[in-house]
């Protein structure tokens, strides 16, 4: 019997987006850039440089710039608060960069 797949526990469907984001980072009061590597309505995973000081829990605001799908276009708008809920320091390894995936805040 083969093995039984974890369970799905994002609540909304991801999108692949390829885009640049700019963000602060509040614990470090410093800006960084990131790639937007995908994107749903609750959040998104991107690639961050690996020297990035980020940890789950962390506050940041995003700077997402001009998306190209119609349904997030309001987050173009303004400012994007979001939490870090996970940082995949293994990516390194594979892209050079950390993997960070962001829960956007509620509006």
């Amino acid at each position: 019997m083969g093995a039984v797949p974890a369970a799905e526990r994002r609540m909304h469907r991801r999108y692949p987006l390829s885009t640049g984001v700019d963000f602060y980072h509040g614990q470090s009061r410093r800006r960084f850039p990131g790639r937007c590597i995908d994107i749903s309505a609750g959040g998104m995973l991107m690639y961050v440089p690996a020297a990035t000081p980020l940890q789950p829990g962390h506050g940041l605001e995003l700077d997402l710039g001009s998306i190209g799908r119609s349904e997030f276009t309001h987050l173009s708008e303004r400012a994007v608060q979001a939490t870090v809920v996970r940082v995949d320091r293994q990516a390194v390894l594979a892209t050079g960069h950390l993997a960070v995936g962001v829960r956007f805040a509620q509006a």
